[in-house]
């Protein structure tokens, strides 16, 4: 599991299980290294102003500080930026790609969701093409229409547009569903008591 970064969580730095961390190691992600970094600075710098009584001491933690939050930016930044990269390829292996990786629409299922029969006939059955997509969406919606004939003008085409409203994609499309990938999207950084987190236990025990 993912630690969060002390600016999102700042109970993070007196984790019991991580306070102790105030050097980074090869095996820690990016955000455990940062806050290790940033324990060993407030470390250094309380120190250092105890013996010296000199407030440079203080500056310089802070600054060294705010650089740490810049590279967690930097990097969060960047990581979202691969994440919505475009990869350019043409119309052919893109169509290749797709129907080798992802269920595609049929006129029986043009959303690519699953069906009850398919538990059975069909147990290794992958997950619907995004949607979102251009090329999956004109195709999803070219399945879901019954005769091309019926949409002559403007009018019907909205009113086709329209009836798809009660109809998308749902959350899991693939057999067996990815409970676990699921639950860490939703609870992976999530601090518990569970997890050591003293100011959530103190926070359960006010509910008591």
């Amino acid at each position: 599991m993912n630690t969060s970064f002390w600016l999102d969580n700042p109970n993070v730095l007196l984790n019991k299980n991580q306070i102790t961390e105030i050097w980074p190691q090869d095996n820690f992600d990016l955000d455990r290294k940062l806050n290790a970094i940033t324990r060993l600075i407030l470390v250094l710098a309380i120190l250092g102003f105890l013996f010296t009584k000199s407030s440079y001491i203080i500056v310089s933690a802070a600054v060294s500080i705010v650089v740490l939050v810049m590279i967690h930016k930097s990097k969060s930044h960047s990581k979202e930026g691969m994440e919505n990269l475009d990869i350019k390829i043409n119309k052919e292996d893109f169509e290749e790609l797709l129907n080798e990786e992802f269920t595609m629409p049929t006129k029986k299922n043009p959303f690519m969701n699953v069906l009850i029969n398919e538990y059975k006939d069909n147990p290794t059955r992958k997950s619907a093409a995004p949607v979102y997509n251009e090329e999956v969406l004109d195709d999803a919606t070219k399945k879901s229409r019954k005769d091309e004939r019926l949409y002559k003008n403007l009018g019907d085409n909205l009113t086709f547009q329209n009836s798809l409203r009660n109809f998308y994609s749902t959350a899991n499309t693939s057999i067996p569903n990815n409970q676990k990938e699921f639950a860490e999207f939703c609870y992976g950084n999530m601090a518990s008591c569970k997890e050591g987190d003293e100011f959530m236990c103190e926070k359960n025990n006010g509910r008591v």
